[in-house]
């Protein structure tokens, strides 16, 4: 697991285009991802890894479905989260081929 990289990642450059409405929302569930991540050990199983991210992915369903918030997960958010997810799934070792994060997202 690559953790030095995964600390490295700047997310705001991954949602270049995202309403300010929801944009901290997003922010703040990838900043929570990474730690929860960078807090596992490194023989920490595949299993756990997409736990992690499913819970995660879970999460931002729940942001794009809260009607408090003036805003939606749309195309170039939903390019960039996808983007900015494989990425964060390949630096710890998960096949991006899967497409593990389709399988769970409604966005």
């Amino acid at each position: 697991m690559k953790k030095s990289e995964l600390s490295k990642l700047n997310f705001k450059s991954f949602l270049r285009v995202c309403y300010p409405e929801i944009e901290p929302h997003l922010l703040r569930e990838l900043e929570r991802l990474r730690d929860e991540i960078i807090t596992l050990p490194e023989s920490s199983s595949e299993n756990t890894l997409l736990t992690i991210f499913e819970k995660s992915v879970n999460n931002l369903n729940r942001i794009d479905e809260d009607n408090s918030i003036d805003a939606r997960i749309d195309t170039e958010e939903r390019e960039g989260l996808c983007s900015v997810l494989y990425t964060m799934g390949e630096t710890v070792g998960l096949d991006v081929n899967t497409e593990f994060i389709d399988n769970w997202r409604d966005w």
